[in-house]
């Protein structure tokens, strides 16, 4: 055997012929938020993008 063959060989054991386990659940530990901004005189409401967090806390000011 070639040493490349003897190498994929070695990567490849117990996982199934992938050099890596497959990812099979949802990987990502956080979802990204999103912000309802409303606006005060006319109802409208707009969905802000926001960043991962694992805690979101709003506070009135």
């Amino acid at each position: 055997m070639a040493e490349g063959e003897r190498r994929m060989k070695r990567k490849t054991r117990g996982y199934g012929s992938f050099p890596k386990p497959i990812q099979k659940r949802f990987a990502k530990t956080t979802k990204k938020t999103v912000l309802r901004l409303k606006c005060k005189d006319c109802d409208h409401i707009i969905q802000a993008k926001s960043f991962r967090l694992k805690k979101v806390e709003v506070q009135k000011v």
